[in-house]
């Protein structure tokens, strides 16, 4: 009877293990799982896309708000699921500089490998292991790289926003996040946050918003705002009002506004 148990389980284990090979996704190298075995096309996943404004440069404190705020983001599973994708995007002047047009396009763009596996038929320190190498420290050293950048003269939020609502880097289906790291000053010759008028209705009357209308129905939005000392007197509650009524309008809900000095 021992030796019978001992079999049946044996057999279990052994069926468990076929099961879960047979069954095993394609999973390319960016840890996303595809619908082919040729990795042409992803399958649908939650995305979170990070939206770094390097218009100027930005502080110390700055600089590790933003970071560890991400990497706690991406390293929970309960926010962050396994496979769902997160990809980088960096904005200044220059994205919009080529004479074929805007180009924007992820600096990184991984989604996210299991953290841990099954005790039971897996490598669970082989899994730990690609977790950090092939996923944390990857974007890590991608999003260090990006809030380390300066590009200066002029910040095209707005239009940088419309770019992402229509890009075709973003794949349809799963939840969409969009998180953006900026002082969300916008600061271009058609619309200036800077200038004596700023406020949405002056937006709405210039005829700029139409030109840049966004499609973001759906989208949750995390706005890490860097407030500027030498700013501060532009950087109030209008400000806020602003970009609430823009986000509002354009369908997202914001779920986050982390005010950093």
């Amino acid at each position: 009877m021992i030796l019978s148990g001992i079999g049946a389980f044996a057999v279990v284990l052994l069926a468990t293990v076929v099961g879960v090979t047979w069954s095993r996704p394609n999973i390319g190298p960016d840890n996303c799982v595809y619908r082919d075995k040729r990795f042409l096309s992803r399958a649908p996943t939650d995305q979170t896309v990070i939206l770094v404004d390097q218009s100027e440069a930005l502080t110390e404190t700055h600089r590790r708000f933003a970071l560890n705020f991400i990497k706690d983001y991406v390293a929970d599973d309960s926010r962050f699921a396994v496979r769902a994708r997160i990809a980088l995007f960096t904005f200044s002047k220059a994205t919009f500089e080529s004479r074929n047009g805007p180009r924007l396009s992820p600096s990184s763009d991984l989604c996210r490998p299991p953290s841990r596996g099954n005790e039971l038929y897996e490598n669970n320190r082989k899994i730990t292991k690609d977790f950090y190498q092939r996923f944390l420290i990857p974007v890590t050293a991608a999003l260090e790289e990006s809030l380390t950048t300066e590009v200066g003269e002029q910040s095209p939020i707005l239009e940088t926003l419309q770019l992402v609502s229509r890009s075709q880097e973003i794949d349809d289906g799963g939840r969409k996040t969009l998180i953006v790291v900026s002082d969300m000053l916008q600061h271009t010759a058609a619309f200036n946050h800077y200038g004596a008028r700023r406020s949405y209705e002056d937006f709405l009357r210039s005829g700029f918003a139409t030109d840049v209308r966004a499609d973001f129905r759906d989208w949750s939005v995390i706005v890490i705002y860097l407030r500027r000392y030498r700013d501060r007197q532009l950087q109030q509650g209008a400000h806020i009002d602003f970009w609430q009524r823009y986000f509002h309008e354009a369908g997202a809900k914001i779920t986050r506004w982390a005010g950093v000095d």
